[in-house]
């Protein structure tokens, strides 16, 4: 048995020890009871289960040799745009200074070398205003391959000092007090657990999991399993069709709002593909936004690969919005993530050239924007939401 079979099976332990030990039970398709756990607990361990999770074990899972990648591997282009326009809404906020930029689910680190490489070129080679602030980045990343590969992406910076990498638990450790932060969650709300809900026969249902005779995870129904998840639809004003699943990201809102409580001063950038509730919850939108990737293939079946395949589902901004709002932050932009980029000056890197060759520097930056824009539509999928933190000033 290999490394990955061996994961696979004491995944499978752990997911039917959960399901043994929960309590809980589920209606199966064929009209069975049996023992089941919500989906949400389900996508945890296969996502997160310490030992044996997808984004807890094994090599790294972002790139070519993993089975996604995101905008960072598409050139230099999205890092650089994006610390362009942050630097210019941090001295528009906090005036110059240091500020510390965490980039949270950093994965191997390439949006931060991206980032620093530009802000690094600007205090270089620019005067005034370029000079006046001055960026270090600390890598928040829960995947030990991850880690390691960011460490060596981010070298020099780590030497140098203006960088870090560190789990979910040490960041608050190597992040100085005092300074402005700026919070760069790029794909990372997607990634959260969620729960599946459905209206069956007229009546609210929770997707749940449940192992079947012969070993295999399938699904079932089950009674809503937290309360928050009524009043979340209530909130939202969603009314579900007979038969309609829809995603909800309690945890990844629950994360989003609490980062919003630890600074004083501060912007939270999230870029992840997803919409208002509108559009994630209209009559096209039957069965929910769940995705799973497996070597850069996207398919529907969240049981084929437990812990060895990425799980995803869009991420609802409408929702995000308002879990943070209510911390008293304030939403500054939110649009898609074309009109962010062409405001952010990407056009300006689009040079006319003569050369011949595809892969000369300038053919390939200029592929790499076109295709930022235009692939398939995903800068438009995807969002950029971005808050703006400030601390009341006490009344006397």
């Amino acid at each position: 048995m290999d490394i990955a079979q061996s994961r696979h099976s004491s995944l499978h332990a752990a997911i039917v020890g959960g399901i043994e030990a929960g309590g809980l039970r589920g209606i199966a398709a064929d009209g069975s009871e049996l023992s089941a756990l919500p989906f949400h607990h389900y996508m945890s361990l296969c996502l997160y289960h310490p030992d044996f999770g997808y984004y807890r074990s094994g090599s790294p899972k972002v790139g070519r040799e993993g089975d996604f990648y995101t905008s960072a591997y598409v050139g230099d282009a999205m890092g650089e745009s994006l610390a362009r326009w942050l630097r210019n809404a941090a001295l528009a906020r906090f005036g110059g200074g240091e500020v510390e930029v965490l980039d949270w689910g950093g994965g191997t680190g390439r949006l931060s070398r991206q980032m620093l490489d530009a802000w690094t070129s600007s205090e270089e080679g620019g005067s005034g205003e370029a000079g006046m602030l001055s960026f270090s980045v600390t890598v928040v990343e829960g995947n030990p391959s991850h880690r390691l590969e960011a460490v060596r992406e981010l070298e020099a910076y780590i030497r140098s000092g203006r960088a870090r990498v560190t789990d979910e638990r040490g960041w608050e450790k190597l992040v100085p007090s005092g300074r402005p932060v700026i919070v760069v969650a790029n794909e990372l709300l997607d990634a959260f657990p969620v729960h599946r809900l459905v209206k069956k026969d007229g009546a609210l249902r929770e997707w749940g999991v449940a192992c079947a005779a012969d070993g295999r995870f399938v699904p079932c129904l089950m009674e809503p399993t937290d309360p928050r998840l009524t009043e979340w639809l209530r909130e939202e004003g969603i009314r579900l069709r007979e038969g309609q699943t829809v995603e909800a990201n309690l945890d990844g809102a629950d994360w989003a709002a609490t980062v919003a409580t630890r600074f004083e001063r501060a912007l939270l950038v999230f870029v992840d593909y997803g919409d208002e509730t509108a559009e994630l919850t209209g009559p096209h939108r039957m069965d929910g936004t769940l995705l799973c990737y497996k070597e850069h293939r996207a398919h529907n079946d969240p049981y084929a690969w437990p812990g060895q395949q990425d799980m995803t589902a869009h991420v609802n901004f409408s929702h995000i919005r308002r879990s943070v709002e209510r911390q008293g932050a304030e939403e500054i932009w939110y649009g898609s993530q074309k009109r962010f980029l062409i405001e952010a000056g990407i056009m300006e890197r689009l040079t006319a050239h003569g050369h011949s060759d595809p892969f000369h520097p300038v053919a390939r930056r200029n592929r790499a924007i076109r295709q930022l824009l235009l692939s398939d539509g995903m800068s438009e999928l995807f969002k950029v939401q971005v808050f703006a933190i400030q601390a009341q000033e006490a009344v006397p």
